[in-house]
């Protein structure tokens, strides 16, 4: 019984070691369950949906949109260390059009000036859901004074949904060796 009991309590201290390794998703409100906290919108409107949802009870709507450019943004600041790369993900469904382009993307300033990193596109739909999925490496030069990601895309007038967005550190993703732990 006491070996039961032993085995039990060291496989459960496993999994939680190796579940703290997971890599924490850095976006607030990643589902938009509490409304637009934490997002906003890059020169358009942005609002909470309930049809359609990729998951949970709501998505993001971006309408009003003039240029291919604007969509909906949350900033990292803060939250994301130069060096480090990071896997950036959401889903994405177009609303008024058969299919469009969209991206997800990184706008960065820091004393080297603006830049605006393409982490992912894919051409997304009105009738399904498409995951954009790609890897971002923070290589920031002097002070960081801007750094958001951002969905964007498809061409002016045309609407389009998030939900579901993640931006998580990969190197916290990997399995540590089990050898290393005592």
């Amino acid at each position: 019984m006491a070996l039961k009991y032993g085995c039990s309590c060291l496989l459960i201290t496993l999994l939680l070691s190796f579940a703290s390794y997971a890599g924490t998703n850095l976006v607030e409100n990643p589902g938009f369950e509490d409304g637009t906290t934490g997002w906003a919108g890059r020169s358009c409107t942005i609002e909470t949906v309930t049809s359609p949802v990729h998951n949970g009870a709501f998505c993001a709507k971006a309408s009003g949109r003039t240029e291919t450019w604007q969509g909906i943004k949350q900033s990292m600041l803060g939250k994301m260390q130069s060096g480090k790369t990071y896997q950036i993900s959401g889903w994405v469904r177009i609303e008024n059009a058969d299919s469009e382009t969209v991206t997800v993307s990184v706008e960065q300033t820091d004393d080297a000036g603006t830049q605006y990193i393409n982490v992912a596109s894919d051409v997304g739909s009105n009738i399904e859901w498409i995951e954009l999925k790609g890897d971002f490496t923070l290589n920031s030069t002097g002070e960081l004074t801007v750094l958001d990601i951002y969905f964007e895309g498809p061409a002016a007038d045309i609407s389009f949904f998030i939900d579901d967005v993640s931006v998580s550190d990969i190197a916290a993703e990997k399995t540590p060796d089990p050898n290393a732990m005592e």
